[in-house]
């Protein structure tokens, strides 16, 4: 009799949120994920919910105030267990085209991940296929290398749209990328900080 013996689930390295957004928005989540507590921005103020049950589960309201304050101690402390997950912009992207970068500020690069179709830092879908990879990988970047990544982008993409949310503090850019069964959207979000690089 044989036995098939299944390879042991490997659980990716866990990061904390990589900065203290500059800005929040609408539709911004912060997840507690040790307890399951999600709290969604709305109408400025971020309101309990659920990813099982949307009513308030007695949590309270947060201001913004309240959640920077949480995750500066998050990123401090090398909390793992707090995310900050930015909202996804529509099929129009926010805000208005870039001419010129911001330059007084460093940015968190956040991707899409299709596999769970929300935003997440670029060092934590890097920890998803090669952990040691992603200890390399900043959380935060400088408005330079921030500029050079989306000058990488926009040379490497044919067809490119690159949006500037001043209101939400983010620079947005979205483009097809060619894979195995034809293309993929890609979604490039970079989450204005005054945090260091």
């Amino acid at each position: 009799m044989s036995v098939a013996l299944s390879a042991p689930s490997v659980r990716p390295a866990l990061f904390p949120p990589p900065s203290v957004p500059l800005r929040f928005t609408d539709g911004d989540r912060y997840e507690w994920t040790h307890t399951r507590d999600v709290w969604t921005r709305t109408d400025g103020l971020w309101v309990p919910s659920s990813q099982d049950d949307p009513r308030d589960d007695g949590t309270g309201t947060w201001t913004d105030a309240e959640v920077s304050a949480c995750l500066s101690r998050a990123v401090e402390g090398w909390d793992a267990r707090q995310r900050f997950v930015p909202a996804q912009p529509g099929h129009q992207l926010p805000g208005r085209p870039i001419l010129g970068l911001p330059t007084a500020h460093n940015a968190a690069q956040y991707v899409l991940d299709h596999q769970d179709d929300r935003l997440v830092p670029v060092r934590d879908l890097v920890a998803a296929h090669d952990e040691d990879a992603a200890y390399d990988v900043p959380g935060v970047i400088t408005a330079q290398a921030t500029a050079r990544v989306l000058s990488g982008i926009v040379t490497d993409h044919g067809t490119v749209r690159v949006r500037y949310d001043e209101s939400a503090g983010r620079i947005y850019a979205r483009y097809q990328r060619p894979n195995d069964v034809g293309s993929v959207l890609c979604l490039h979000v970079f989450v204005l900080t005054e945090q260091g690089a």
